[in-house]
């Protein structure tokens, strides 16, 4: 042959350097135009005549360069390319900003959405992002520890505004602070009325603090659960195979890109519900629309955050709200590890028992427990409420409402029921329920279905006096019933401190005050009506609890987790008599 086979193979060129210019250009208006908004908009500054002009030049010209930018880099091309998910999100950006400039509507919230992929992709490609998932790896709980707070910084600043109340005055500190942690922690306690104390902007903010919160949790436990698996060493990754049967690779951006994928698929399709359900209850479509994403949304990250003042009381008769909301809410507490083993590309198209009988050893313990605190709850609630709380309903709205309250109260906070007449053995089984939570990886709280599953295991083995816990034909390593047991103990010490605290500077009932401590604690968002008349020091301590409920378990993870050096001095056994 006289010349060799040879391939050809696709580059790219870096962009040109008039483009990057431009796009930096680009970035300066969108954020003179949001500085000048927020200033002259959010504080209500007295403005010159001139200053609102100018916001709509600015934000014009933005829109027009961003689709001048969005047809530019499909007329280069190879110079500039993208994938291809993103070139359908600048088409859809593109699509969008055509009617919206025609009729100046959303025209900044769109620039902003575009604005911040363009700079993390950017990122991406600099290799920023890869240097902050270094650091992660490097000081996993310090990062998770200051993300949450960064964002409950910059929600309770925003909430603060003038324009974020109806009253035009804004919320106050304390108020934006407490409202922004129960916001951004998924929580769902409230001081002001959502609908009626914070405009549209507030209520707006409160749902991107939602929507941030419960993701931000999802992608962090998802990396690290990646970050921690490949810092152990031969023998404990060998351990952790065989306890979550897991042997291939497990690529970090795969996983993430599946979380935040699944995420906005299960809130469009409750929303979808949501809308056609409520399409008549309101004035017009874009309203039905607005309430049915704030709901979605909530009750997927398990928020309880509701623009009905009753909560969801109104709607206790309503099978399709009812079980739409209640969906949302098991989802999104399952975790990703669960919903990924249940809903993939390989489980669609095979049989359901096959999948049920494939499921791993932790799937297995989240599914059962999940089941069983969700039917034992609605019993109870069920015939103790009978006569109380559920009188008014009939038998079908009774065990409607039964079912509802026992799945809400562990994770999420909405409530068809009025929660300030419930009978203190309610209280407690609810406060049980709450403290147990969500699943890991999930949007909700607590110490965790599994963690609880995992001391009863333990418990039924030294009873029986065997000396592994086993399930399922597989034990569970000893490292993970230490780690169960600590996590129980510190949330118990978390939710038995805040609430001496809250006895000793707070007039309310004992059982009112520990239902609203392990609320605040299991990130539930469920109260008995005495938030808003929390003094000064109570609220503080609730969002103390907030937000140590939220990070707390996983950090404590994260810690334990961490690989320990080998002692060089071996101690000799001491015996301690206990029991």
């Amino acid at each position: 042959m006289l010349f060799k086979p040879f391939r050809i193979i696709k580059t790219t060129r870096p962009a040109p350097g008039w483009l990057n210019l431009f796009s930096w250009v680009l970035v300066g208006l969108v954020v003179a135009a949001l500085v000048l908004v927020i200033l002259f908009q959010g504080y209500r500054l007295e403005p010159r005549p001139f200053v609102p002009l100018l916001i709509g030049i600015v934000v014009n010209v933005a829109g027009f360069l961003t689709l001048t930018e969005i047809v530019l880099k499909r007329v280069i091309g190879a110079p500039v390319s993208l994938s291809r998910p993103r070139q359908i999100f600048d088409y859809c950006i593109g699509v969008l900003l055509i009617p919206s400039l025609i009729f100046q509507h959303l025209v900044l919230p769109l620039l902003i959405i575009y604005q911040t992929v363009s700079i993390a992709s950017r990122l991406s490609r600099a290799g920023i992002l890869k240097i902050i998932f270094g650091n992660i790896h490097q000081r996993p709980v310090r990062m998770l520890a200051l993300s949450f707070l960064s964002l409950i910084c910059v929600g309770t600043l925003l909430l603060s505004l003038p324009q974020a109340t109806n009253d035009g005055r804004g919320a106050g500190l304390l108020n934006a602070l407490f409202t922004a942690t129960s916001a951004t922690c998924v929580t769902g306690l409230i001081v002001k009325d959502t609908p009626t104390y914070f405009s549209l902007l507030g209520q707006v903010v409160i749902l991107c603090l939602i929507q941030l919160g419960g993701l931000g949790i999802m992608t962090f436990y998802s990396s690290l659960v990646v970050l921690i698996f490949q810092r152990l060493g031969l023998t404990d990754r060998r351990t952790m195979v065989e306890l979550i049967e897991e042997s291939r690779q497990v690529d970090i951006a795969r996983l993430i890109r599946y979380v935040l994928l699944f995420t906005f698929l299960a809130e469009g399709l409750g929303a979808a519900i949501l809308f056609l359900r409520w399409l008549f209850a309101f004035p017009n479509p874009v309203q039905a629309l607005y309430f049915a994403v704030f709901h979605s949304v909530s009750a997927f990250c398990n928020a309880g955050f509701s623009l009905f003042s009753d909560s969801l009381i109104r709607f206790q008769l309503d099978t399709i709200t009812n079980f739409c909301v209640m969906g949302l809410i098991v989802i999104g507490g399952l975790g990703f590890p669960v919903v990924n083993e249940l809903i993939n590309r390989r489980t669609i198209s095979q049989p359901l028992l096959t999948t049920i009988r494939r499921l791993t050893v932790h799937a297995r313990i989240v599914l059962s427990t999940t089941a069983l605190l969700i039917i034992s709850g609605a019993i109870l609630f069920f015939f103790i409420e009978y006569d109380n709380a559920l009188a008014p309903l009939p038998l079908g709205g009774k065990l409607l409402a039964s079912l509802f309250q026992s799945i809400t109260a562990r994770t999420a906070g909405f409530n068809t029921v009025n929660t300030s007449i419930l009978k203190p053995v309610t209280i407690l089984i609810w406060t049980i329920l709450m403290f147990i939570g969500a699943s890991p990886g999930g949007t909700g709280g607590g110490i965790k279905t599994s963690t609880v599953a995992v001391l009863f295991l333990a418990v039924r083995s030294r009873l029986r006096g065997a000396e592994e816990v086993y399930i399922a034909g597989r034990f569970i390593p000893k490292e993970i019933v230490y780690r169960a047991t600590a996590i129980t103990a510190l949330g118990l010490s978390a939710v038995a401190g805040g609430l001496g605290l809250l006895l000793a500077t707070q007039s309310h009932r004992f059982e009112f005050l520990l239902f609203e401590a392990t609320s605040a604690f299991g990130t539930v968002g469920l109260s008995a009506g005495i938030t808003p008349n929390l003094n000064f020091i109570g609220k503080l301590l609730i969002i103390f609890l907030m937000y140590i409920g939220r990070i707390g378990p996983l950090t404590l993870t994260l810690a334990m987790a961490a690989p320990h050096k080998r002692r060089a001095i071996t101690y000799p056994h001491a015996r301690v008599i206990v029991g």
